[in-house]
């Protein structure tokens, strides 16, 4: 099966929708069986922004009950992880240069 995924992935989208089409005029896929895998895939985006949420969160709140002493590093720590995860756009350089990290 894995090999097989692996030679779909490596053809063009184009061909990839003709197969679907051709297994739909088979009745071997229908609509329905593909919105449903879609939802599926839906859930499992959701899931995954929702533990990366549930990571920020409990990154902001160590920041909030920390010291004050603590603060530039932690603050910087996230920043650069949301530069790095390409949930923040901001420049290494401008991380480097910051007034937080000090």
């Amino acid at each position: 099966m894995d090999e097989l995924l692996k030679i779909l992935e490596q053809q063009p989208k184009e061909i990839l929708l003709w197969i679907v089409l051709e297994l739909m005029r088979k009745e071997r896929l229908s609509f329905t069986d593909i919105a449903e895998r879609h939802v599926e895939y839906l859930e499992i985006l959701k899931k995954g922004e929702t533990e990366e949420l549930m990571h920020i969160r409990s990154k902001v709140i160590a920041l909030w009950t920390g010291t004050k002493k603590d603060l530039p590093k932690s603050l910087v720590s996230i920043i650069q992880e949301g530069k790095d995860q390409g949930w923040l756009n901001i420049s290494q350089e401008e991380i480097n240069n910051s007034k937080w990290n000090k």
